[in-house]
């Protein structure tokens, strides 16, 4: 309540004492034939005379948003940049430097927009704030060679407070994704855009002007929205006309409201069911039976989600003497998966509260007291908010054990098991054996260590052995030096670096190494294989020099380098190593054998001196090995991505629309290879479907299933294919899958109860 009243108060001080803006004073327009005007118009990209970054593309964009309301025929900004690199590169020539006439014949025009940013402010003090941009717009006719006309102008606000438009206070008002800051450099960019446009003359002939939009704002940034989110959209424009928003294809005509002249508002509220991925939201305003005007947000695309993951299982909890380590199994294949919630009562079913959340499958609670019992639950939540289904819960009570101090070194063969502290070091010397039971816990002062020159083993695959620090500070490691290590089921955390393995041999094992500076180095000849170990958290995941280690099916996910390479004759193989700022760099050029790194496209796959021909197209074990590809798009930003597959996907329509269905498969295809959708996918199933190629039509909706799983449209179709082909019992799993996420959906159950029947 205090909060709502504080932004209320705000509000009315903004407006109860205007801002003051400082706007050049506009030159007379200029009379200008119509045979003077281009036709076709496409805008150049903008110079940035300013040590702001990025500038120039705002305001190019913002510009080309304005200027699409004018009755000339635009090109795609898009389209426009691809050619450019094509003609600079032809050329050998910067844009600027190419004649006019080139440059449209080569782009398909005969008018060209040039642009400049000359001055660029953005100043916040506490009592004071300065935002100001000017630019200059010239447009040449390249049938005549001449000038049509030059534009400056600039925009600038000097105030006390930072100033709002009516549009930007209301969405301000009722949503939290709105940053005034934010929201006012759009408006300056777009302000600026705005008066360029109004002063641009249209050529003779228009019937009818189109409405005018000034300003739009959404909560995009809010995205992905789960159940029960809102996604709001305002628009600035001519008043009295008929508003509405699309989200996409998803839903269309969304109905918005005048709430005072000119100022459009609109919501969506997600309902359960609702699934979409990356789809733009599409403001449009029209004149009561005329013409109709669109706005394509630029501000972010839209995701909405409202399946949540499955239900978390094996669930337990253990008390120690200084904690309670609560487990569970990993989800798999759920790609939005944001994390896990910890809940925890004293009561066995109410009055659960929230202590933590993780992306781990373990968690400590360090917080709990002597004498007590806890009750534990784990819901698994993604991106979207959504949370899983609740489970019994387990329940778990301190030991009171305390723990061993150990240090020096072993002079027979020894067994841990239990809690232990190392204060100095612990030494294993050759010829010796140190094994450690499951469920042990050996706790390592600051610059201590487990030396082995002797063995250690270790079985505790189901109840893991740790190695931490006892405090935040690290510790050493374990260092295995011309000895034996076969380890199965541990976990090391916070150390320099977690196993140091040298011309050691032996295995590693179902471990999670995390939080360590270094989690596996190995050098030397014999070395340890590793395999099902999950290594994340660290600045370099495994170092392998001068080695022939086999490294197969890890995680190494999450380090600054999953795995680094000095000289290598071992194997590579069946590991998901993805989403490191660098997977693998090696210091010479190295093959590979298949590997799943997040993408099936070498530029995404953060790679250096690695050649690699075949990769997973998902998760191991689940993933399929295919070829890896080079992507031509990879070079371009995700915005400009998304752009060139929506000029692709409607040349592919057209054709579609006339039963070209080869043509339109090639454009599809290649509007994939841009930016995959749900939607392409499932046109070039249908594509491939009427050109009786019924196995490369279920290829493509597998692949588009497992891209997008929460894509009910996708998976039914997956399913009607599996139906008409005989295929019951896979048509039935994939049923099933559609109503969970879509239970509304008649057709399904009717088709599931036949199934069922039989």
């Amino acid at each position: 309540m205090k909060k709502t009243l504080f932004l209320l108060l705000l509000l009315s001080l903004v407006f109860s004492c205007a801002p003051v803006s400082e706007i050049k004073k506009e030159a007379p327009e200029v009379k200008i034939s119509d045979e003077e005007l281009p036709k076709t118009v496409a805008i150049l990209p903008f110079e940035n005379k300013t040590e702001e970054i990025g500038i120039a593309n705002q305001v190019r964009k913002a510009f080309y948003n304005h200027f699409s309301s004018k009755p000339y025929r635009d090109i795609e900004l898009s389209i426009v940049d691809e050619k450019i690199i094509q003609l600079e590169k032809s050329k050998g020539k910067n844009i600027l430097e190419i004649p006019p006439a080139e440059i449209c014949e080569a782009l398909g025009c005969d008018g060209l927009i040039y642009g400049r940013v000359t001055d660029y402010k953005k100043i916040y003090a506490v009592a004071y704030s300065q935002l100001g941009v000017e630019a200059e717009v010239w447009m040449v006719n390249t049938r005549t060679g001449k000038e049509v006309f030059r534009l400056k102008d600039s925009v600038r606000y000097h105030e006390g407070g930072v100033p709002l438009s009516p549009l930007s206070a209301v969405m301000t008002a009722i949503s939290t994704a709105m940053n005034i800051r934010d929201i006012q450099q759009v408006r300056m960019i777009n302000e600026l855009c705005y008066k360029f446009n109004e002063k641009i003359p249209s050529p003779a002939g228009t019937v009818e002007e189109r409405p005018t939009i000034r300003e739009v704002l959404t909560n995009a940034k809010d995205s992905p929205f789960g159940k029960g989110k809102v996604i709001q959209v305002g628009v600035e424009g001519d008043k009295g006309m008929v508003a509405t928003f699309d989200i996409g294809n998803f839903k269309k005509g969304i109905p918005m409201k005048e709430t005072q002249p000119g100022i459009y508002i609109g919501e969506y509220v997600v309902m359960p069911g609702d699934n979409v991925k990356e789809v733009p939201l599409i403001v449009s305003l029209r004149k009561p039976g005329g013409y109709e005007t669109q706005w394509i947000d630029v501000s972010g695309f839209v995701t909405i989600d409202t399946t949540p993951p499955p239900q978390v299982t094996g669930l337990r909890a253990k008390g120690f003497h200084d904690r309670i380590e609560v487990s569970w199994q990993t989800l798999r294949n759920v790609p939005d998966l944001k994390g896990y919630k910890i809940l925890r009562s004293d009561k066995p079913l109410t009055d659960f509260k929230e202590i933590g959340i993780t992306e781990l499958n373990s968690y400590e609670d360090r917080t709990a007291e002597h004498g007590k019992t806890y009750y534990y639950r784990v819901v698994a939540y993604d991106n979207a908010g959504n949370e899983s289904e609740i489970q019994d819960a387990v329940r778990a009570s301190l030991t009171t054990k305390e723990p061993q101090m150990i240090s020096g070194e072993i002079t027979r063969d020894t067994v841990l098991s239990g809690v232990y502290i190392v204060k100095d070091s612990l030494i294993v010397p050759k010829g010796l054996t140190l094994t450690v039971e499951p469920e042990t816990r050996i706790m390592f002062h600051e610059n201590s260590a487990l030396s082995v020159e002797g063995k250690l083993i270790l079985d505790a695959k189901d109840s893991p052995v740790e190695f931490i620090s006892v405090s935040d500070k690290k510790w050493r490691g374990i260092s295995v030096i011309s000895g034996q290590i076969n380890i199965s089921g541990f976990r090391i955390k916070n150390a320099k670096t977690g196993l140091t393995l040298n011309s050691s041999q032996g295995f590693i094992e179902n471990g999670i190494i995390t939080d360590c500076e270094t989690g596996i180095s190995l050098t030397g000849i014999p070395s340890p294989s590793i395999k099902n170990s999950t290594i994340s958290g660290n600045k370099t995941g495994i170092g392998l020099i001068r080695t022939n280690s086999v490294v197969s099916m890890n995680s190494i996910f999450q380090n600054e380098t999953g795995i680094k390479i000095n000289g290598f004759s071992g194997e590579i193989r069946d590991n998901n190593i993805y989403d490191n700022n660098l997977n693998i760099s090696s210091e010479t050029v190295l093959k590979i054998h298949p590997n799943y790194f997040g993408s099936t496209n070498i530029d995404e796959m953060r790679l250096r001196n690695i050649e690699i021909s075949k990769v997973y197209d998902g998760k191991v074990p689940e993933g399929r090995v295919v070829n890896a590809v080079s992507n031509p798009y990879s070079g371009l930003s995700q915005e400009e991505r998304q752009r060139k597959a929506t000029e692709l996907l409607i040349e592919a329509g057209a054709y579609f629309r006339q039963r070209n269905y080869g043509k339109a498969v090639t454009l599809f295809e290649e509007a994939l290879k841009a930016f995959a959708t749900a939607e392409t996918y499932y046109y070039l199933a249908i594509c491939y479907q009427e050109m009786k190629e019924d196995e490369k039509a279920l290829n493509y909706l597998r692949e588009g299933v497992e891209k997008f799983p929460k894509d009910s449209t996708l998976q039914k179709s997956l399913g009607l294919m599996y139906y008409q082909t005989g295929r019951e019992e896979e048509a039935k799993k994939v049923f099933e899958e559609v109503l969970r996420l879509n239970p509304e959906d008649r057709q399904v159950k009717f088709l599931l109860e036949r199934l069922t029947a039989k």
